[in-house]
């Protein structure tokens, strides 16, 4: 793919959010062993703060656990009202995929969403959570890329650079802005700054 996508390119601008930062690392590193340069920049992201969000919130966890914490946080957020009642026929179901087919015959109607697309994301979300809880943060070879880490003003138990200054051996800036690790993104300085810092 990158030979297909990256043959006559001779920089390149990779953007990481959340999650997605940890796979904007791998792409830069297989595009830097290419011989390409570029810049890289982070949205709210690093191994470390996803390792710390894991682990804070969810150590300790088997797949039974994990499975209820994330239909839990789910139902609680898009069915703010659900009864334990309820709550515990979903957990009741044997099967992860048991216990999403019930949460979705439950919150049918007010599901935005196609059923196919709920199910996927909630198998992402399960395997990304797991991801993060079992990565490792050690860095075994440095960036040459410059990077930027625009981060939530709101979350104040890491530091400041996420972790990430260990990734690079090139310039590493920290822009914070307004807003949750959601609300963000709706955030106009955050435009700006992929805007100006980008191009």
């Amino acid at each position: 793919m990158f030979e297909t996508v990256f043959a006559k390119a001779e920089q390149f601008l990779v953007i990481g959010y959340s999650f997605g930062s940890l796979l904007a690392l791998e792409i830069v590193k297989r595009l830097e062993a290419r011989s390409l340069r570029g810049k890289l920049m982070l949205i709210d992201g690093s191994p470390l703060y996803l390792q710390r969000f894991a682990s804070h919130h969810l150590s300790g966890f088997d797949d039974e656990h994990l499975q209820m914490a994330i239909l839990t946080l789910v139902l609680r957020f898009s069915l703010p009202s659900v009864s334990n009642e309820i709550l515990s026929s979903i957990m009741g179901e044997a099967t992860y995929e048991n216990r999403v087919t019930k949460m979705l015959d439950i919150g049918r109607e007010s599901n935005p969403f196609s059923e196919d697309y709920t199910r996927k994301m909630m198998r992402v979300l399960l395997f990304r959570l797991k991801a993060a809880m079992n990565m490792s943060t050690e860095v075994k070879d440095k960036l040459a890329s410059p990077l930027v880490l625009v981060r939530s003003g709101t979350i104040g138990d890491i530091e400041e650079d996420y972790g990430l200054t260990e990734f690079t051996s090139s310039s590493m800036i920290v822009k914070i802005i307004d807003g949750t690790h959601q609300t963000m993104l709706a955030n106009m300085e955050l435009l700006e700054i992929i805007n100006k810092d980008t191009l």
